[in-house]
């Protein structure tokens, strides 16, 4: 802002995460300078040309905190994760064990394993990175049954007959009968593919017993371990690109195909080089085929698969390699040895060191023995390889978590499974690990012995793979919300203004009363649940029937009100600031609708204020009387109308009036009373200018606590500070900023209407410290005069003060205890941990932590003692007078929403998120209760429920 007379101008930044030039997204001139006293960003734009996605990932993370959905940051796809801004300004990834998108022609497609016919009679899936393709009818001389990959990389496995139209289900192509007896299966994996024979009977399982299959391996070498896989490699390079996995047999006796409980046997698998490829010889066991005990139908199956995403199950005493399997086995199989499972994740360089907030597993369970649940474990491991076996495991490093989440028997479904594992991904997040490097999670049973424990959860071949979904904030977070942005501009705003500091919270309950009603008309045009809560003033239409965009309500409501509040200063820089951050996902009409909103909110505001009883009246000179407040050399009595001010939040200004000093009314009563000269006694000692009484502790924060000079943001400007830094620090997002703000700015302007109704409305208007220790005049025999006394308390020269008005109550203090009681309500605690500021010229880079709010508080109140310009119930009753007042604002201004019963608000993801937008409504006082319910199991997706 600039001053009209002078030209001076001075700006405060709203961002500099939009690292592109501003001019593609302004509809006015950027700022023109940077207050010194406004905190600045920290990333420089200039310090380094942004890349595409970093600009993306900016523009992503405002649109989503202005639209209060999470937008996706599209530059940063990978074939494995995927990255969103979330509304409250943190970003969360997801990242999965197998591919679930490639790129095909330069554009994303999503991975789609449902099986489709072409019109030349071939099958496919819908969306295969590898592009397979399944074999239509065929003549009797066969041909290439499955083929897959592309171009130099291509692997076609034959068949050696005719094939009938093939029958589709899902991911499945059953081709009947191919042998008397016997059908043949393939299914779509997410790299590749499964191929099986089900053979009906003894007499069929003869012929199919040993069979041939001709693979054409173009680009492709095959090699053969001891333990019958094969590993597929380029043949250019070397370098392993698929495998095809120890290929397993298995009957009936589990009730079906590939269903636990079944009893298993290998299958020889062989390898015959020829021209352009080999012979794939599969070889059942025969004496599994004869044994009686075998229940048919039989199922041969050899997988293969290609990609680098990898995971697996071992079992004791089992030497296979289960890597390309749709099985992650965990536990004690009946009449088999204990399984456990390895999930290897692609190493995240976006979590890298960063501020990890929350982390989850999710896994898709397929199977259990029973639905009664069953504790099992998910561990921090060494990384899997496809030569993990039981005894060769990678090592078991910490147990992140335990669960008895069971799913996947028939009486209690197949679903997905979301577990915390918060700490594990911190601890990955402060490892730089090198590029391509990979992260394991490893699944075990906690009683390996006890067969009802058994689990399957679905693997990376799937399609419901494993994936971990991570929010996190960056350590160097240059974003900043609206609501903060013009919080900033009103601190600013102080500075240059000055004066007494009831005219200043009244302008800091104006503006933000009026950006919560503009924020609360811009949610509450998408719907009644998205509404912030009761308005306080209005609830605005757009006349456009747009949805208005909340960040151009803010703005124009702040400036609107801030400008008619201070005409002489111009906030034209301030309003260019912020329309040029609003991103260019916000349309032309979103933002004429936002900023009429938030005009009418202003509107609203400033026809409410008008005769509120602010207008200034006669000079208040006041007494000579004992004990009557006089002038001190700072001026006359300051805003001796202000307790008649219409309030905010409370009903009257005298509706939370203290008794009076140590509980007198009367002035000759009270000066007459031993407790009176106790309190004037005690600051004469430690609130002296020279006093040797006073702690170095106490004297650092009477000058912290200070601000009472012009130039500063004076003590609300240093209470919204403080908010700011709260706010900031639990996470709350702009629309929550827009109602914790408003109802503490209401609480502070509340704070100065019953501090000068105690100070000038009353009988009893106390002269300061420096007149009681100084004028022998108070008649009691407890107290000698000092005429040379000094308080503490400075200015810019060195020159000691009082401040111009009554001692009791002591404003500093009631603006504290109104601080602290909507604090604590807004926040749910007192204890909160934080380091402070201060604007004091004495003071300068002071800092103050604290551990709870009330100490804060109190530590403001008793400040005034030290620094020689209060008395101690000064600041006692003036805490309890303020606590009173903000607590009857907060639970009767701005009340949640309410709804007689259960009301839908929107379907998240997984429960996990749905469960923190939950806490979320309910921690920003939007909603008073939530609930989340599966939307169709087995889908993750969940809805979640207000009341």
């Amino acid at each position: 802002m600039h001053h009209r007379t002078t030209g001076r101008t001075l700006a405060v930044p709203l961002t500099l995460a939009l690292l592109a030039p501003v001019s593609a997204l302004a509809l006015g001139p950027p700022a023109a300078a940077v207050t010194p006293a406004a905190p600045a960003p920290r990333a420089a734009a200039a310090a380094a040309p942004a890349s595409p996605t970093a600009r993306e990932e900016s523009y992503a993370r405002l649109t989503a905190e202005a639209q209060g959905r999470r937008i996706e940051v599209v530059g940063a796809r990978t074939e494995s994760t995927t990255l969103w801004a979330n509304p409250d300004g943190t970003l969360s990834v997801e990242s999965h064990a197998g591919p679930v998108r490639y790129r095909d022609h330069g554009r994303w497609v999503g991975i789609d394993l449902t099986l489709v016919r072409d019109a030349d009679g071939t099958v496919r899936p819908k969306a295969h990175p590898r592009g397979l393709r399944l074999a239509g009818r065929t003549p009797a001389a066969g041909g290439d049954l499955v083929t897959l990959g592309r171009g130099a990389d291509e692997l076609a496995l034959g068949w050696r007959g005719a094939l009938p139209e093939p029958r589709l289900d899902g991911t499945k192509a059953t081709y009947e009968n191919v042998l008397p007896g016997t059908d043949l299966v393939v299914q779509a994996t997410r790299t590749g593919f499964e191929q099986y024979l089900v053979v009906a009977d003894r007499q069929a399982a003869e012929r199919a017993a040993t069979l041939t299959l001709p693979v054409r391996a173009k680009g492709l070498t095959s090699r053969q371990g001891s333990d019958r896989t094969l590993e597929f490699t380029d043949a250019r390079t070397g370098r392993a690109v698929g495998r095809a996995t120890t290929p397993y047999m298995w009957d009936a006796s589990g009730g079906g195909a590939d269903v636990p409980g079944a009893r298993t046997a290998r299958v020889g698998l062989g390898a015959t080089p020829r021209a352009e490829g080999f012979d794939l010889t599969v070889t059942a066991d025969r004496g599994f085929l004869a044994d009686k005990a075998t229940r048919y139908p039989v199922t041969i199956d050899p997988a293969v698969y290609f990609g680098t995403d990898f995971d697996t199950y071992v079992r004791n005493g089992d030497t296979a390699d289960a890597s390309a399997g749709v099985d992650l086995r965990v536990g004690r199989e009946w009449q088999k040895g204990e399984a456990r499972s390895f999930v290897n994740f692609p190493r995240n360089p976006a979590v890298t060191g960063q501020d990890i907030l929350n982390a989850e597993l999710n896994l898709y369970a397929t199977w259990s023995d029973v639905c009664t649940p069953r504790s099992w474990e998910i561990w921090d491991t060494g990384t899997a390889s496809a030569a993990t076996r039981w005894g060769t495991q990678p090592a078991w490093r910490t147990k992140v978590t335990t669960s008895t989440q069971t799913h996947g028997n028939t009486d209690c479904g197949t679903r997905w499974i979301s577990e915390d594992i918060t700490p594990l991904v911190q601890q990955w997040s402060k490892t730089a690990n090198p590029a391509g490097s990979v992260d394991t999670i490893g699944l075990r049973a906690t009683d390996e012995a006890d067969t009802t424990a058994f689990k399957v959860f679905a693997s990376a071949q799937t399609s419901t793979a494993p994936s971990i979904l991570v929010t996190y904030e960056t350590p160097a977070d240059p974003v900043k919300d609206h609501v903060v942005y013009w919080n900033d501009v009103l601190q600013e705003t102080f500075r240059q203004a000055g004066g007494a500091p009831g005219p200043l919270a009244r302008a800091g309950a104006m503006m933000h009363g009026a950006i919560y009603d503009a924020a609360n008309s811009a949610r509450c045009a998408e719907g009644a649940t998205k509404c912030l809560g009761d308005p306080y003033l209005v609830k605005a239409g757009a006349s456009n029937g747009a949805l208005p965009d909340v960040n151009s309500a803010i703005d124009h409501a702040a400036f609107d009100v801030l400008r008619s509040l201070y005409p002489a200063l111009n906030f034209d820089d301030e309003i260019a600031a912020a329309r040029a951050t609003i991103p260019a996902a916000v349309t032309t009409a979103q933002r004429a609708a936002g900023t009429e909103v938030g005009q009418k909110a202003a509107a609203a505001m400033t026809a409410a204020r008008q005769n509120d009883g602010s207008a200034p009246g006669a000079p208040y000179t006041g007494s000579t009387q004992p004990g009557a407040w006089r002038p001190t050399g700072t001026g006359d009595g300051a805003t001796p109308q202000w307790g008649l001010v219409k309030p905010f939040g409370m009903a009257s200004g005298s509706q939370f009036r203290t008794p009076g000093p140590g509980g007198q009314s009367v002035m000759s009563s009270l000066l007459a009373g031993q407790a009176y000269a106790d309190q004037v006694n005690e600051v004469k000692t430690v609130g002296s200018a020279e006093s040797t009484a006073r702690t170095a502790d106490q004297t650092t924060a009477a000058l912290f606590w200070a601000n009472d000079l012009d130039g500063t943001y004076k003590p609300p400007g240093q209470l919204f500070e403080q908010t700011q830094i709260l706010s900031r620090q639990q996470g709350t997002t702009v629309a929550g900023n827009a109602k914790l703000f408003a109802l503490t700015a209401f609480a502070l302007a509340d704070a100065a209407v019953v501090a000068w109704d105690q100070k000038y409305q009353t009988d009893i208007d106390l002269w300061r410290p420096e007149t009681a220790i100084r004028v022998d005049g108070d008649g009691n025999a407890s107290t000698t005069a000092d005429p040379n006394w000094q308080p503490l308390s400075q200015d810019r020269t060195g020159r000691h003060f009082s401040p111009p008005f009554p001692a009791y109550v002591s404003g500093h203090a009631t603006f504290a205890g109104a601080w602290a009681k909507a604090t604590q309500a807004w926040f749910g605690t007192d204890q909160l941990t934080w380091t402070a500021t201060t604007e004091d010229p004495n003071a300068p880079g002071a800092t103050r932590t604290f551990t709870s709010v009330s100490s804060a508080a109190t530590e403001d109140a008793l400040s005034r003692v030290w620094l020689g310009v209060h008395y101690r119930w000064d600041g006692s009753d003036g805490l309890t007078a303020g606590a009173g007042a903000a607590a009857y604002g907060s639970a009767n201004r701005l009340k949640p929403n309410t709804a007689a019963d259960w009301t839908a608000y929107e379907t998240l993801h997984n429960l996990a998120g749905c469960q923190a937008a939950g806490k979320r409504l309910v921690a920003e006082h939007r909603w008073s209760g939530y609930r989340c319910t599966q939307v169709q199991a087995p889908e993750p997706d969940h809805t979640l429920y207000v009341k």
